[in-house]
Order: C-alpha cells, then sequence, then structure tokens
C-alpha cells in the first residue's frame, strides 16, 4: 500500500508511475496472508526473474509513454532492487533513486545510463555497508551520481506507516528525488 501512495504522490506531482508487483507470478503480494509471508516468497524468487520483471516493466512504461525518459525508484528491498536493475545492464533509464537499498554484490554498473541519487539513513548501519561499494559503482562505471545520507535517521525513514518514520527527512528526501527528476527527465 505504502508503494502504491508513493505512485499517487508522483502522480501528484506531474510523473507517470507504475508500481510493479513482484510477486504477481504468485498471485500478487495481497494473495499473502501477512507481510512476513510475502517476504518469504520474494526471498524463494531467483533474482534473474526480478530483472525480468522489472525491465518488462521499463517495457510498459515505455509502451505507454514514447519518447519520454524513464526512471526506477525503491525503497528498502526496492531499492536493491533499483540497484539489481541498475547493474542488469538496462540502458533505458534516464535516472534512479534507490531509497536504503543494499547494494548487490558483485554489482558492476557498466551499462547503465541512469544518473543515480542513492538515498541513504545515517543509522542504517546494515544498508550503509554497502554504500560505499556503490560509490565506487558508480564512480567506475562513469556514471553522473550523488550520495545523501540523512543525519539522525534510520532505515525506513520515509515510510509514513513505519516507527521510523521522519516526516521533515521524508519530505526533504522527496523534494530531492523530485529535483532529481527535473533535472534528469527533462526532454
Amino acid at each position: 500500500d505504502s508503494i502504491r501512495a508513493v505512485a499517487g504522490r508522483l502522480g501528484a506531482s506531474g510523473y507517470s508511475a507504475l508500481a510493479i508487483d513482484l510477486l504477481s507470478a504468485a498471485g500478487g503480494t495481497k494473495s499473502f496472508a501477512d507481510e512476513f509471508e510475502a517476504m518469504a516468497a520474494l526471498g524463494a524468487v531467483a533474482p534473474s526473474r526480478f530483472v525480468a520483471d522489472m525491465k518488462a516493466g521499463v517495457t510498459e512504461i515505455r509502451r505507454r509513454l514514447p519518447g519520454k525518459k524513464i526512471a526506477a525508484i525503491g525503497f528498502c528491498f526496492g531499492g536493491g532492487m533499483t540497484w539489481l536493475l541498475l547493474a542488469s545492464k538496462e540502458p533505458r533509464l534516464a535516472a534512479a533513486v534507490p531509497f536504503y537499498g543494499p547494494f548487490p554484490d558483485a554489482g558492476n554498473l557498466a551499462g547503465s545510463n541512469a544518473a543515480v541519487l542513492g538515498v541513504y539513513a545515517e543509522l542504517d548501519a546494515r544498508v550503509n555497508a554497502s554504500r560505499s561499494t556503490a560509490r565506487a559503482a558508480l564512480r567506475k562505471a562513469g556514471l553522473k551520481h550523488t550520495i545523501v545520507t540523512y543525519p539522525g535517521v534510520d532505515h525506513a525513514f520515509f515510510y509514513p506507516t513505519s516507527s521510523r518514520h521522519d516526516p521533515i527527512a521524508a519530505a526533504a528526501a522527496y523534494r530531492r528525488m523530485l529535483s532529481w527528476f527535473g533535472a534528469h527527465l527533462a526532454t
């Protein structure tokens, strides 16, 4: 539901958005009893299927918006999926914003063309452990990028339903994302 809400916010901000349910092949996220069952199901999926589904999403949004530049965003698991999509050598993305997503092991961003805004939370030690690897991969691939770490906040600070939600940092991150999109998606 929170991802659908972000898609709606993007729509209200003047962007078209497509929220991909990576459990569609298993009946969709809503077919699982709870969040923990859905996360277990996601853990059983091969990364190659995630990449194929995300690339199909890029194809679909391009079909719906011919001639428009495309971006990908994701939060937590979805942030990791955004990094995975970039590492899959997906050349059709003009921008990407992975929010506190772990960088994939041995991730290589060569072949991507996206301008990347990496969003991190200062207190998120688990995801921050891969931040320097992400930065090095961005530099090695020669991608335009900015890495932002929001001070004093933890993982999931963007989600209004999270106990770690920080409305000030979330609002700042949303404004920064819109600015990033404005700079890199303008045609």
